[in-house]
C-alpha cells in the first residue's frame, strides 16, 4: 500500500480500481471525468447518485457506503483524468471533524493508495484523489483541494452547469440540458508530444518535492515529540527514510522518461551542444516549440527538466539583465537562432531595434544586402530609424487586426520577430507608449516581441509593470523561477550559444542558420 501525502503521486498497477472514503460523518462520493484543462467535456462527465454511470466510471452504494468504480481501459481517450470528490451531506464542514481518508483498492481488495486529508477548515467538499494518464500509463495523485461552497462550487469550477450556484446540496448540481451540445472530439493518441511531456515531468517533479518537504516537516514534528518523550523513538528515522526513498524513486522515473525521448528531439528543442545541431537543415513546417533552458533543484541534482515554449508565440518575452554584462544579449541571439531554426525559410525574419545603438548589434550590417533586406529588416534600427521601425510595425499590426493581409513594407516575411535591445531605455523614451502597444497587440497577429534588458535597468514605473505583465519573463543567467502548481522555486539555466557572449560578431550558428534560410529563399526565386 502507498500512503500518500498532499501532492504526492504513485503508479497504478491495476486497471480496475475502487475509490472509497472513511469519515466521521456521512459523505457522498462522486467523480468527474476531465480533460487536460481539468474541465468536463460535458455535464454527463459528472458521476454521482443521480447520474451513476459514465464511460469507465460507475457510482455504487453497498451497505450504506458509497464508492466509485473505475475501469481505466474504458475511460475515453480524450479524458485526461478522473477526480474523486467527497462531500458532506449535512451543514458541517470538514474542519470540525477528524480528517477524512480516501482509499483506492484493486479488484481483489488490496489497498493501492491511501490519503488522509489533513489541514481542512470551512470546506464542505474536497477533491481527494486524481487518477490520471501519464505517458500511456495511469497514476494516482493526492490532491486535497477543498470548496467551502460545496458541490455546486466544485462542479462550476470544473465546467459543469448548475441550476443554482448558491445551493450546495447534491440535487443542485443535476446537469441541465444545453441547447447546442458541442460535437464530440476524436480522442488523441496515447503518446503525448515532447513539449507536453516536459511540462508534465516538471509538474510531477514539483509535486513530488512538495510532498517530500511536507513529509520532512511532519517527521520533524515527530522528532520533537520523541525528544519530549511523548512518542517512542525510531519513527522519525523511518519517516525520513521513506520520504527520501519515495523522492528518489520519483526522480529516477522522471529521469528515465526524459532519457527515452531526448535523443530523438529535433534541434530547436535540443541543447546547442546536442549532435542534432551538426546536421540541422531548414524545416519545411513550423516546429512545435523551442527550448529555453533547463530547470533544476538542489534536492534533485540529477534531474534537469527542459523548459520549452510552444510556437507560435502568443505573448512577448522579457529577458532580464544577467549577472554579467552581455548575458541578456547573448541569450537573445540564442533565442533568435532557435526561432529561425524552428520556422521554414521565408516564413519569418528579424526586426532588430536598438534606439541608442549601444547594444553591440552593429555586426548585423555585415551580412550581404539581400539577406539583410529579406531576413533582418535592413539591419539594426537606431536613432530616428528605430522610432520609424516601430511605427511601421504598428501599421502592420493594425492592418492585420482588422483583417488585412497586406504589408506596408512590401517584400517582408509574414512573421516578424521584433528584438528590442536596451528595453529599459526604450521604456523611458518618447515612443514607449507605441512599444507597449506593439508588445500587447503584436504577438497574436504574427509580430512577436523579444525585449532585452541590456544596459539600462527598467524603471519601476506603471508602464514598465504593465509591459512586463504582458510578457513571459526569463532570466539571462541562472536564476529562480516559480512553477504554477505548488509555487516551487526552480533554477532556470538558459541554453546559450557558446560564442554569443562576445558581442562583436555574429554567433557562428546564428550566421549558419541565417545563411541557409537565405540560400533556400534564393533557390525559389
Amino acid at each position: 500500500m502507498t500512503e500518500l501525502t498532499r501532492g504526492a503521486n504513485a503508479p497504478l498497477p491495476a486497471r480496475r480500481v475502487t475509490a472509497t472514503v472513511s469519515c466521521a460523518l456521512p459523505v457522498d462520493v462522486s467523480a468527474l471525468l476531465v480533460g487536460p484543462d481539468l474541465r468536463v467535456r460535458s455535464d454527463a462527465d459528472l458521476v454521482f447518485f443521480n447520474a451513476p454511470q459514465a464511460p469507465g466510471v460507475r457510482w455504487a452504494d453497498g451497505g450504506g457506503r458509497q464508492r466509485v468504480v473505475l475501469d481505466l481501459d474504458a475511460v475515453p481517450g480524450d479524458a485526461a483524468a478522473v477526480l474523486i470528490a467527497v462531500s458532506l451531506t449535512g451543514t458541517a464542514s470538514f474542519g470540525t471533524m477528524p480528517p477524512p481518508q480516501v482509499r483506492l483498492t484493486a479488484d481483489g481488495g488490496a489497498c493501492l493508495a491511501e490519503f488522509t486529508v489533513t489541514g481542512l477548515g470551512p470546506e464542505k467538499v474536497i477533491i481527494g484523489l486524481e487518477v490520471y494518464r501519464r505517458a500511456g500509463a495511469w497514476k494516482v495523485r493526492a490532491v486535497g483541494q477543498g470548496y467551502p461552497g460545496g458541490l455546486a462550487e466544485l462542479a462550476e469550477a470544473h465546467g459543469v452547469e448548475v441550476d443554482d450556484p448558491g445551493e450546495p446540496e447534491p440535487a443542485a448540481i443535476a446537469p441541465r440540458p444545453r441547447p447546442e451540445p458541442a460535437a464530440p472530439q476524436p480522442p488523441p493518441g496515447t503518446e503525448v508530444d515532447y513539449l507536453e511531456r516536459c511540462w508534465l515531468v516538471w509538474e510531477d517533479a514539483s509535486r513530488s518535492l512538495a510532498a517530500f518537504r511536507a513529509s520532512t516537516e511532519h517527521a520533524l514534528t515527530v522528532r520533537n515529540e520523541e525528544i519530549a518523550g511523548r512518542r517512542p523513538r525510531g519513527r522519525f528515522e523511518e519517516l525520513m527514510a521513506t520520504a527520501d526513498r519515495r523522492l528518489r524513486a520519483d526522480a529516477a522515473q522522471l529521469r528515465d522518461e526524459l532519457a527515452r525521448v531526448e535523443p530523438h528531439v529535433t534541434p530547436e528543442l535540443a541543447p546547442f551542444d546536442a549532435p542534432s545541431w551538426l546536421t540541422w537543415r531548414p524545416r519545411t513546417d513550423l516546429a512545435d516549440g523551442m527550448l529555453l533552458g533547463r530547470l533544476s533543484l538542489t534536492e534533485l541534482p540529477d534531474l534537469r527538466v527542459p523548459l520549452a515554449l510552444r510556437l507560435p508565440w502568443r505573448r512577448g518575452m522579457w529577458l532580464s539583465r544577467g549577472t554579467m554584462p552581455g548575458d541578456s544579449a547573448a541569450y537573445a541571439w540564442s533565442l533568435a537562432t532557435r526561432f529561425l531554426a524552428a520556422v521554414p525559410p521565408g516564413l519569418a525574419g528579424l526586426e532588430v531595434i536598438d534606439a541608442a545603438g549601444l547594444s553591440g548589434a552593429g555586426w548585423l550590417h555585415g551580412f550581404d544586402p539581400a539577406t539583410s533586406a529579406r531576413l533582418l529588416g535592413g539591419g539594426a534600427a537606431t536613432g530616428s530609424a528605430a522610432a520609424e521601425r516601430i511605427r511601421r510595425l504598428l501599421d502592420l499590426v493594425d492592418l492585420r487586426r482588422i483583417g488585412g493581409e497586406g504589408d506596408p513594407a512590401a517584400g517582408g516575411p509574414p512573421i516578424r520577430l521584433v528584438v528590442i535591445l536596451d528595453a529599459g531605455a526604450a521604456l523611458d523614451g518618447e515612443d514607449a507608449h507605441q512599444l507597449l502597444r506593439l508588445v500587447e497587440d503584436g504577438p497574436p497577429v504574427g509580430v512577436p516581441v523579444l525585449l532585452v534588458e541590456t544596459d539600462t535597468p527598467a524603471a519601476d514605473s506603471v508602464r514598465a509593470m504593465r509591459l512586463r505583465q504582458s510578457c513571459h519573463t526569463l532570466p539571462s543567467s541562472p536564476d529562480t523561477i516559480g512553477d504554477s502548481w505548488v509555487g516551487m522555486d526552480w533554477t532556470l539555466t538558459p541554453d546559450v550559444l557558446p560564442d554569443a557572449a562576445d558581442g562583436s560578431q555574429a554567433p557562428a550558428l546564428f550566421a549558419h542558420v541565417l545563411s541557409l534560410h537565405a540560400h533556400t529563399i534564393a533557390s525559389h526565386d
